[in-house]
């Protein structure tokens, strides 16, 4: 398909997982992203098997798993108050069991290693400073238009400006992003920092009424990645990195496990922030003309089912493999959204339940419910996938 301009808005991991896989396939692209610096914050990723096979295979994934270091044990369930074990997967077989691996990362590695092979493959395609404000598109060319007052010509535009996406709002219309009665605390502390308790068994999560509590290491177990997740009715200020205090997190949390609770008090406050989950329905069409959405900007994910980044990477690769199998663009994200809408919107609805099974919304109470591996999440390879090309036909 002769496709010689490809402009991505967003420069997160979705942006820079389709620039990788377009650029693999032999596509020149541009991404545009609106902050000055293009880099990441501090935080925690899982990449699960699924995603693990595009990073592999697009040439990414030595370089996150040598960052992110072994992952000895899954995520163990636990009862909030007494720290019982409700549901333990002890040992990290998914090597074997799905040809990938399972690992937790900090987020601006993983973003590093993006960043680098992509400019790496073309030293000119990141452009930072570009805040997208509108579009036009015509059966010829599209015309991108940025708050710095530049426009860019392209054949093609895709969104993956996240949950709150002005492509999506430009392109779809601007519908309202739900504040969804969540807000999410999260720190990363040096694991020396760490109680003792905590640092013998590092990865849990703790399930209770209308709240959950999530840790786990990063970066060979020199750091510990904190996540609490609860109920809350309202929520008024705006983005998410609002600073948030120890005493505010640890009192939202105070009948938690105890050395859980310890690990909260543990947390230095500079590294402290919080912000009320926001959220969307899927997409029906994730395309209309010349512009096509990929990641949360298309289905945002709730961080129930630890499977946000994971779906960007898997649209990514699927998009990639879309364009090179195609004749035209019109074919290529026909076969991208047929081949991922099904998958991707129902992992979306599939974590907001989850969150009902987690905080006890559920007749049984709190429980671990079905997690991503039990809903076999991790046996979709975005690899090898079948193509879903125009009418269905495989």
């Amino acid at each position: 398909m002769n496709l010689p301009r490809i402009s991505i808005v967003g420069g997160g991991i979705g942006a820079l997982s389709a620039a990788l896989a377009l650029q693999h396939f032999g596509y020149r692209v541009r991404v545009f992203e609106q902050a000055r610096e293009l880099r990441e914050v501090g935080a925690g990723v899982v990449i699960t098997p699924n995603a693990m096979h595009a990073l592999d295979f697009l040439g990414v994934g030595e370089r996150v798993a040598e960052e992110a270091g072994p992952t000895e044990a899954f995520v163990v369930s636990r009862h909030f108050a007494t720290g019982e074990v409700l549901k333990a997967r002890p040992q990290n077989d998914f090597g074997v069991r799905y040809g990938a691996a399972y690992h937790q990362v900090h987020r601006v590695d993983l973003h590093t290693a993006l960043v680098s092979a992509v400019s790496r493959n073309d030293p000119d395609c990141l452009l930072v400073g570009h805040a997208f404000e509108a579009l036009r598109q015509d059966p010829e060319n599209l015309v991108a238009t940025f708050a710095n007052g530049k426009t860019f010509a392209s054949d093609v535009l895709i969104g993956c400006d996240g949950a709150a996406s002005k492509v999506r709002a430009c392109v779809f219309g601007d519908e309202v992003v739900n504040y969804t009665g969540q807000v999410a605390f999260r720190a990363l502390l040096p694991m020396a920092d760490v109680p003792a308790i905590i640092h013998e068994h590092p990865f849990a999560m703790f399930v209770g009424v209308n709240r959950y509590f999530l840790h786990y290491p990063l970066r060979h177990r020199t750091m510990m990645n904190v996540i609490g997740v609860g109920r809350e009715l309202r929520w008024q200020e705006e983005g998410w990195r609002v600073a948030a205090t120890v005493d505010e997190f640890a009192s939202h949390y105070h009948d938690l496990y105890p050395p859980a609770l310890q690990l909260i008090r543990a947390i230095n406050p500079r590294n402290l922030f919080k912000w009320g989950l926001r959220d969307r329905e899927p997409l029906k069409r994730y395309t209309k003309g010349r512009v096509t959405m990929l990641g949360d900007a298309a289905h945002p994910m709730t961080p129930f089912l630890g499977q946000g980044a994971c779906m960007a990477i898997e649209d990514a690769m699927v998009l990639g493999r879309a364009c090179a199998a195609s004749s035209n663009f019109e074919e290529a994200f026909c076969t991208y959204e047929n081949t991922r809408r099904e998958r991707a919107n129902g992992v979306q609805l599939a974590s907001r339940r989850h969150a009902d099974e987690i905080q006890g919304a559920t007749a049984k109470g709190p429980n671990p419910g079905a997690d991503a591996s039990d809903r076999g999440l991790y046996s979709y390879n975005p690899v090898t996938v079948p193509l879903t090309r125009p009418g269905g036909n495989k």
